[in-house]
């Protein structure tokens, strides 16, 4: 649920590279979260035919906030709440990462207060904080009523794949936020079950057939 890429200023893997390797560990579909912009979810989409859900790290005046299912890039440094605004005026879901990591530009807590009632995801394991950090996003995400995400916030190859959440197939963004009460999070996974996984469900795939 937070992936980057090359489109990212702070990423070298192009996307197609980051698409490949998600794929590779049978996870789909490819959620991408660049800096500032679309650009690379949207080549995956056009170019590549991946099925992707198109997300954005918006750099606000006042910390990281997440869009997903964007069909439109949110300009940087508005106020959080005008992002939030920007991102659910689209359809999206607004999604609070790593809110307690200050080595990063999160959000801090009297601005987590006021855009409260438009948070919709939190992100309760994040890849690069540390387990204290993660263990107060998960009590913020109770507090807050919101639904539990996670992502392994990628940056290079060797991280992705590192957190991810196991849950149904959805149709958009409302299903996604519906389903995502059920999921399942799973951090730092075993590289030889994943390839295990992806074997037995190609080997159990069927195609569809008219009734």
């Amino acid at each position: 649920m937070h992936v980057h890429s090359a489109a990212s200023y702070d990423c070298a893997v192009a996307p197609g590279d980051v698409a490949r390797e998600l794929l590779r560990w049978g996870l789909r579909p490819v959620f991408l979260t660049d800096h500032d912009t679309l650009e690379g979810a949207h080549r995956l989409r056009d170019e590549r035919g991946v099925r992707v859900v198109c997300g954005q790290e918006v750099t606000t005046g006042e910390g990281d906030l997440i869009g997903l299912f964007l069909s439109r890039p949110v300009l940087p440094r508005l106020g959080a709440e005008r992002a939030a605004h920007e991102i659910r005026e689209q359809g999206g879901l607004v999604y609070l990462p790593h809110p307690y990591d200050r080595r990063r530009h999160s959000l801090c807590e009297a601005t987590i207060e006021r855009v409260r009632d438009v948070i919709d995801i939190v992100e309760v394991h994040n890849g690069r904080c540390r387990d204290d950090e993660n263990r107060r996003a998960e009590e913020l995400c109770e507090i807050l009523d919101a639904a539990r995400g996670a992502g392994s916030d990628a940056h290079t190859r060797a991280e992705l794949g590192g957190v991810y959440v196991e849950m149904e197939d959805f149709d958009g963004a409302r299903d996604f936020l519906r389903k995502l009460a059920g999921a399942r999070i799973v951090v730092r996974p075993s590289r030889m079950r994943m390839r295990l996984e992806r074997v037995l469900a190609i080997a159990n795939w069927r195609p569809a057939t008219s009734p």
